[in-house]
């Protein structure tokens, strides 16, 4: 059954290319929006000071919650900097010229690679039915050039980008496409997922990495069937996964210029709320999506906006005022 709570939580994800790219857009807004409106927040407490501070003063509210505010927006601002900046980079170079030349502009201006590989570790392994147990690569790359390469070791993926920092969305993308298309032909018998992200928690998945491989190589040794889920791709599908990466090469240029904000994500909830907080329900996510996280942040930032936009239109009425 769908559980739109958690597919909006935990990882809109993208289901192909179009899909992708709108995502990377919505990503730079987010970031826009997160940047202006946290400005906006420390122009407006900044310009009812005394206002807000009398008000704080008379009706016994610590006058430090202004403070906090203050310091919640300038952290949100300097958070979201980057992305406004990588946003302005995309807007400039997506103007003049033609799309090659676009494209070439920004593959110059993202420049060589600044990261190591991007790891991820899947809950089955992936091979080849020609070339059982043997690693394989799959390039990222269009008509204008190479973006990176998709390592495929057993269960855990490896992308190299080329250009500027690899992303965990590239690697999430590429299971849903494997998925797709094995589910396709029906010989899809394992619901195909990623399990462990290194760069979120090296440890964990270093030591899934290390269990996957023991039942490998223990196969070998034995002689006998794969140890450990597989997923096998018949002729075809590596061209097909092939296609399906060069169409989101555009895309991966846009998002080479925005920060990667990808982490665990807790989300609760209070079945008795506080101050009591004696029972609440909770979930953690291996990955929670940028897109979902800057969301959060973005409509934290307008409620607050709101709020201090209406307290200060109509200020209420305290004694000495």
């Amino acid at each position: 059954m769908l559980d739109p709570i958690r597919s909006i939580i935990k990882e809109p994800g993208a289901e192909d290319a179009g899909h992708y790219a709108r995502r990377v857009v919505r990503l730079a807004i987010l970031y826009c929006a997160l940047f202006v409106g946290s400005l906006a927040g420390i122009a407006l407490l900044v310009w009812r000071a005394q206002l807000l501070v009398t008000l704080a003063q008379r009706s016994n509210v610590e006058t430090l919650t202004l403070a906090f505010f203050l310091v919640f927006f300038g952290y949100l601002a300097i958070l979201s900097a980057p992305g406004l900046s990588g946003a302005l980079h995309i807007a400039r170079l997506s103007l003049g010229g033609t799309w090659a030349a676009q494209q070439q502009r920004k593959m110059a201006a993202l420049g060589r690679p600044r990261d190591a590989e991007t790891i991820a570790d899947m809950n089955a392994v992936l091979e080849l039915a020609a070339r059982p147990g043997e690693d394989f690569d799959i390039v990222v790359a269009d008509a204008v050039g190479r973006m990176g390469v998709v390592h495929v070791r057993g269960a855990r993926l490896a992308y190299a980008a080329e250009h500027r920092d690899g992303s965990n969305e590239v690697l999430a993308y590429f299971v849903r496409q494997v998925a797709r298309i094995v589910g396709s032909t029906g010989t899809g018998l394992i619901d195909l997922d990623v399990v462990a992200w290194q760069k979120i928690d090296d440890e964990d998945a270093n030591r899934y990495h290390g269990m996957v491989e023991f039942a490998r190589n223990l196969s070998r040794a034995l002689a006998t069937g794969p140890l450990w889920p597989t997923v096998s791709l018949t002729d075809g599908h590596p061209e097909q996964l092939t296609r399906h990466m060069s169409e989101i090469c555009p895309a991966l240029r846009n998002e080479g210029f925005l920060p990667n904000w990808d982490y665990q994500a807790e989300h609760k909830l209070p079945l008795i709320p506080e101050p009591l907080g004696l029972l609440s329900l909770s979930r953690s996510e291996q990955r929670i999506d940028p897109v979902s996280s800057i969301g959060c942040a973005v409509f934290i930032v307008l409620g607050a906006l709101v709020m201090l936009a209406i307290l200060i239109a109509f200020p209420p009425w305290v004694p000495g005022t």
